[in-house]
Parts: C-alpha cells; sequence; structure tokens
C-alpha cells in the first residue's frame, strides 16, 4: 500500500516558506523531497535534534495544520497561468471578473471525469458533445459550445486533473504586466525620469518627462550622426511615466522624496494603540490651536487671534474629563490646570443638561497620564506635581503623533463642530466682500466660544463612538457604578502641588527672594526655620542667621503667592510675596517683560513705587500702540491688559467640588484620595533625569569652522551627463 496522499514525482510543494520538489517513495513509509534552491535532500528535524527523511505522518500533519501546501506546476504554462494559480481570488470574485471562468471549469471538469485529458480535435469534440447531451441543464446557462482546439488548450494550460482551481479558469487578458515595446535605452531613460522625479520634493513629472524628452533627443542626435544606420529612439509618453512613477512608490522612493518622517507615517502599520481595563486607569493630555477667530472678553475686547485648547481624554471611555480655554500658548499652568479640572465635578452642567446628569459626573483622578514632548512638559515639574498626587506620568514616543490618536481624532472632531459656528475661520477676502472686517467686529466672545464647547462636548459624549462602539457617557457611567470615582479629597492641597517646580531655593528670616520678588510671612518663615533648619548642611548656614534649601511651587499666571515644601511636616506652606500691590494677579511672563522694559527704559526698578510707575508707564505705551498693530502683535500685547490671563477667565464658571454622599438623585459614588506628597520616601527629590527634548551640542570641526568642500561647477555636471548618454548609446 503506497502513501494515502497523491504525491507525482515533480510536484511542487511548500513548506514554511521553503520550496519542494517531489522526488519518489522510498519505502517505509518514508518520502524523499529535495529544496529547490539547493537540490539538497529535504529532512525534518526530531525533537531530540536529529534530521530525518520526510514519512506520512509527517505529511499527513503538515497537511492538517497547513503548513504544506502544493504548489501549481510550471511545466508547459505560460506566465500569465502561473500568475493566475498564485492569485487568490474567491469564487464570487472570479466570477465577476471574468464570466467564461465558470463555462471552462465546467467542461475541463467534466472532461476529467471522463478521463479524457488529451488528444485530437475529434475525440475532445466528441467528448464536449457527450457532456453537452448528459447535462443539458447546466450547460442551458452558457451560450455555446467551446471549439474543440480551445478545450484542448484549456486541459494543458489551466490547472491538471483533480486541481481545477476556479481562478486558474480566469483570462488573464490585461491583467498582467506586458513586456516592454520600447528599446533598452528608452526604458533606461523612462526608469531615471521616474527615479528623478522621486529624487527632490520640488520636481513635477512634467519636469522629470522635459528631461527625459531632452536627453532621448540627444540620443537620436547622436544616432543620426553616425555612419552606422540605427533608427532614432521612440519616446515614451506622459502617461508612461506617471504609471512608472506610481508603481515606484514605496517607502524608499517616498522617504527619498519627503523625507523619512512622512514617509513612516504612510507606510508604517499603525501599533495597537493605547488601552486600559477601566476608566481612569489611563489619560491622554494635548494641546491643540482652533480654528476660531474670537475675542477677549473684557472691557478694551481686543482680537486674540485663535485660542489655545487644552483637553484630559479618558482613554477606555473616550469622555473628556477637563479642559482649558487660553489665549496664550501652551505652558506647564494649562497642563497643570487641566489635571486639577479634571479632579473637580461639574456641578453646573447638571442643571445646564438636565436631561444628562452623567456629564456632572465626568470627574477623578488617573492613575497614569500620556503627554507629549512639548518643552512644557519635558521638564520635571510637571512630573513632580503629578507624582505628588499620585499620578504617573508616559512620555510619548518623539515626534510620533499617532501614539495619541485617540486626543488628535477628538481635535478633529471638535474642530468641525465649532467651524460651523460663526467666527469660523473664512477667507479674509471674502468677509470684506460681504462688508464684515474680522480686525474691528467680534464674531465669538470667550464665553461664548467656552459655552460652544461644552454644547459640543454634550453631543460629543451621548453619540456613539466608533472607537468603543458606545456612548462615552454611558461607558463612564458603567466603569462608575463598578468601581467608583477616584479623586483627590484635599483640593487645595492640590492647588498647591500644581504649580511650577523651583529648585533649590534659600529660605532666611526674611522669607524668599525669587524672580526679583520677595515673600515673607513672619509666622509662617519663622515655623518653617524652626522645622527645617535641621535639615540643612552647616556649610549652607550664615553667620548670626538660619538658612534652610526648599522647594518652592507656584503659578506661573499668579505671582502674588508661592508655596514652599516643608520636608519634616509634609506639606506645603503659603508665603504671600510683600510687594502686593504689584504682585497680585501678575504673571510671571509680564513680570519679566516689565523688568526688561523698565531696564531699556533706565528707570530704577527697585521699590514698590518704581514697580507701579513702569507698570502704569508700559500699559499706557500699548494702549497708544494696539488700535495700529496687526492681529499677532494685539494678542502679544493683550496679554499686559489681562491678569491673569488664564486663571482668572476660567475660574468663577460654576466649577466647584461639591462632597456628597451618594443618593437617588445622580451623585456619583466618590472614592477620597490622599495625595502622596507626606507619604513620599525621597524626599521631594526632584528627577534626576536629565531634561526631555534638548538636543546634543554638534562638535565645531574645521570644515565647519569656515573650510566649506569643493563642489563640482554646473559646466563640469552637464559634461558628466553626456558622457554617461554616450556610454549607454555605446
Amino acid at each position: 500500500m503506497g502513501c494515502p496522499i497523491r504525491f507525482t514525482p515533480g510536484d511542487r510543494w511548500e513548506f514554511k516558506g521553503a520550496e519542494l520538489i517531489f522526488e519518489r517513495e522510498l519505502g517505509d513509509k518514508l518520502l524523499q523531497f529535495s529544496v529547490k534552491r539547493t537540490l539538497a535532500p529535504f529532512q525534518v528535524e526530531q525533537p531530540s535534534g536529529m534530521l530525518v527523511a520526510p514519512d506520512w505522518n509527517w505529511a499527513t500533519s503538515s497537511l492538517a495544520n497547513g503548513s504544506l501546501r502544493r504548489l501549481p506546476t510550471e511545466e508547459t504554462r505560460l506566465a500569465a497561468r502561473r500568475a493566475a494559480a498564485e492569485r487568490e481570488y474567491a469564487s464570487e470574485d472570479a466570477a465577476a471578473i471574468d464570466k467564461q471562468a465558470r463555462l471552462r471549469r465546467f467542461v475541463v471538469q467534466g472532461l476529467d471525469k471522463m478521463g479524457v485529458t488529451s488528444g485530437g480535435d475529434a475525440k475532445i469534440q466528441a467528448a464536449v458533445d457527450r457532456l453537452w447531451d448528459e447535462q443539458p441543464n447546466k450547460t442551458a446557462q452558457f451560450e455555446g459550445k467551446p471549439a474543440a482546439r480551445t478545450v484542448r488548450r484549456w486541459l494543458a494550460e489551466r490547472g491538471s486533473p483533480g486541481s481545477r482551481a476556479l481562478r486558474q479558469m480566469i483570462s488573464m487578458a490585461g491583467r498582467v504586466k506586458r513586456r516592454s515595446r520600447l528599446e533598452t535605452l528608452a526604458q533606461k531613460a523612462l526608469v531615471k525620469a521616474a527615479l528623478f522625479y522621486w529624487s527632490c520634493p520640488r520636481i513635477h513629472v512634467k519636469d522629470a518627462y522635459a528631461r527625459m524628452a531632452v536627453r532621448i533627443e540627444r540620443l537620436n542626435r547622436i544616432r543620426a550622426a553616425s555612419s552606422a544606420n540605427v533608427p532614432a529612439l521612440k519616446r515614451p509618453s506622459r502617461e508612461a511615466l506617471r504609471l512608472l512613477v506610481r508603481e515606484f512608490e514605496c517607502l524608499e522612493t517616498y522617504a527619498e522624496r519627503w523625507g523619512e518622517r512622512k514617509a513612516e507615517l504612510r507606510f508604517k502599520a499603525d501599533g495597537r494603540g493605547l488601552a486600559a481595563s477601566r476608566f481612569l486607569q489611563l489619560g491622554c493630555l494635548d494641546h491643540t490651536l482652533l480654528d476660531n477667530v474670537a475675542v477677549f472678553d473684557n472691557d478694551a475686547l481686543l482680537p486674540l487671534g485663535r485660542p489655545y485648547l487644552t483637553v484630559l481624554i479618558d482613554v477606555r471611555t473616550r469622555c473628556v474629563v477637563g479642559f482649558v480655554l487660553c489665549f496664550e500658548p501652551p505652558s506647564l499652568y494649562q497642563a497643570l490646570e487641566c489635571v486639577k479640572r479634571a479632579n473637580q465635578p461639574k456641578a453646573d452642567l447638571a442643571e445646564r443638561y438636565p436631561d444628562f446628569p452623567v456629564l456632572a459626573q465626568i470627574f477623578g483622578r488617573f492613575d497614569e497620564i500620556v503627554i507629549d514632548n512639548g518643552w512644557e512638559l519635558a521638564g520635571s515639574s510637571y512630573e513632580d506635581a503629578l507624582g505628588d498626587a499620585g499620578t504617573s506620568v508616559r512620555w510619548a514616543p518623539v515626534r510620533s503623533p499617532t501614539y495619541k490618536a485617540i486626543v488628535e481624532r477628538f481635535f478633529r472632531t471638535l474642530n468641525g463642530q465649532i467651524r460651523k459656528a460663526p467666527g469660523g475661520v473664512l477667507n479674509p477676502e471674502l468677509l470684506r466682500e460681504m462688508g464684515y472686517d474680522p480686525y474691528q467686529d467680534a464674531a465669538l466672545t470667550r464665553a461664548e466660544l467656552e459655552g460652544l464647547i461644552w454644547d459640543v462636548l454634550k453631543l460629543y459624549h451621548i453619540e456613539v463612538h466608533d472607537g468603543v462602539g458606545r456612548p462615552p457617557a454611558d461607558l463612564w457611567r458603567q466603569d462608575m457604578e463598578a468601581f467608583g470615582i477616584d479623586v483627590i479629597a484635599d483640593v487645595r492641597q492640590l492647588e498647591k502641588m500644581a504649580g511650577q517646580m523651583k529648585y533649590p531655593c534659600t529660605l532666611t528670616k526674611s522669607g524668599v527672594q525669587v524672580f526679583g520678588l520677595q515673600f515673607h510671612d513672619e509666622a509662617a518663615t519663622a515655623a518653617l526655620l524652626q522645622d527645617l533648619i535641621s535639615t540643612s548642611p552647616i556649610r549652607e548656614q550664615r553667620k548670626g542667621s538660619a538658612t534652610a534649601r526648599v522647594k518652592i511651587k507656584f503659578n506661573p499666571a499668579d505671582l502674588g503667592r508661592i508655596h514652599v515644601w516643608n520636608e519634616r511636616r509634609k506639606l506645603y506652606v503659603t508665603l504671600p510675596c510683600t510687594h502686593d500691590g504689584y504682585a497680585d494677579g501678575i504673571s510671571l511672563w509680564q513680570h519679566e517683560r516689565l523688568s526688561e522694559w523698565a531696564e531699556q527704559k533706565g528707570l530704577e526698578f527697585s521699590s514698590e513705587d518704581d514697580r507701579n510707575r513702569a507698570r502704569a508707564a508700559l500699559i499706557a505705551n500699548i494702549e497708544r500702540l494696539a488700535p495700529e498693530l496687526k492681529v499677532r502683535q494685539r494678542r502679544a500685547m493683550a496679554r499686559l491688559l489681562s491678569s491673569p490671563v488664564v486663571q482668572d477667565r476660567l475660574q468663577g464658571r460654576g466649577v466647584v467640588v461639591a462632597h456628597a454622599p451618594s443618593r437617588h438623585d445622580g451623585m456619583a459614588p466618590v472614592v477620597p484620595h490622599d495625595t502622596l506628597a507626606s507619604e513620599r520616601t525621597d524626599g521631594s527629590t526632584p528627577p534626576t533625569r536629565p531634561p526631555r527634548g534638548k538636543r546634543r551640542r554638534r562638535r565645531v570641526t574645521d570644515v565647519d569652522a569656515g573650510q566649506a568642500p569643493p563642489t563640482p561647477s554646473p559646466e563640469r555636471a552637464e559634461d558628466a551627463s553626456d558622457i554617461d548618454d554616450w556610454k549607454e548609446f555605446e
């Protein structure tokens, strides 16, 4: 008894990517295969590591798990038929591509059953007539009988007896690449033109075609001047060049033309993406510039341009837990303020949207937050603040916006909704034709824009999200009932922790001096010195005065106070600025600009009266120049008229912290979470990692210092091109 599987000598098989050729049966249930690439005998590795010849059991198990498959034979087969055998067409697709495919399979399979696989025209025609007489119902759906010569070609080219797949019956006319009719030099010129297009982003297909046409014209002139009777080269069409350019498009060519970054975004497969098993486990924070022209909501109504939006999204439910809207570029304050707002219940939304009380319950503390590598987040202040709150930080890969595709997709949705509102981005020329001056007329105030964002968020939370298959608010309610909301109970402590860090600073009997300002409170300073004097090195002590090295946190938008970390008591102590009339409400950016302006004007900048006079003089100068400035300059100047520009405008919106037990009226179950600042065992030492986002300084060589490398002259380059063409002609 032979092998239960029919193996024919010469058949091609594939096993785990290796192409094999069946030779013969060796006896004792052993089979002989040879590797086509090396012609060496194929052997199977046993669990013990020994190499043995394959047997019947190996063939049966390999066919069962799909690792062994038969390949179509190559004998007397055209390239088109080999391509058809290797393509994977579904049955319905094959019938739609070629209506005659079912006729061919019906004929060749019918003749295989009769045992007619070859012969003369008379024998094959008699078999076809018999097939039509025996199965009139099936043959009625075909238009007519095929000729005997045609059927003989089908039997020879389209599979073998017992292996007549429908995909092998498809006509490959127009579905395989044809042999080019151009001469070799014309083909090489066409390829060079296509590669020339992909070599530079400024090159158009028309430019590459013109270069190829000039090259072929030059070669034809050389041919005409030669003594040999050589015909002129036929110039390829522009469509041929365009098709070849599209055929060459791949990762390598696209990277050469547009850069590796764009090539990876276009061709690199997406990863699994961010995922979380429950809500508040992982958040994603990012900034964007909204496509709107808004008006600053104050008495001056100066146009500030497009606002910046900072958003924190829950990865599991896709809910927007917190957002911050301002007209300054992204900063550390906005990121920390967004985390702080995410921890606060949105009590005013219960009154604004009474039909959806769950919107007011979208808040809480995240276990981990994903952020990008922007300068405002790359420092240690943000990481230190979230570490105090019990939240870890995960940095996204550098220059990988697709890593945070969840929040990027939300920005697209938000911009699409806001663009429909008054004040959306329009053509300035069209606005002027309609009698609207975007520099003078206000389309959206700040309050209107915030209200519009809340309306968009309501619609976003109650509609089915394609990423999770359910409304985000519904998924949030499910996890809220299952796990409860984890929050930071002491919001006042969070406000102290959510600030920009500065370390080290020196605490003396006069308080802390930083940014040219003095922060001091007699009772608080004395208590801090009493607690921290024993932890400070003796060498750093001043004679006759107690000092201590401390870590402080401050709000960049309000220098009216700082928060000093008491290492012994594990809490922050607030020290107000002694120049309260000047520092209250002033931002760090504004204070630095005032200092620079006063220095340029030669003013003494030491006493409080001098500071106030400098501030009043600068504001008067801004009010005089603001009507004549462009929108971009107005936005920069308007920062000085808003104190602070973010915090004051975003507070007082009714977003307050409310503590109440769970009731029937919809209050979410709240799980208080103590801050980890008092539990840290590292002494609140700032992270010792190097700053992120900085580039290594490049060493300056002699060539960089002034010795430029020689460059070939354009005349020499043109001569070289002619020589290459002449070599091609030879």
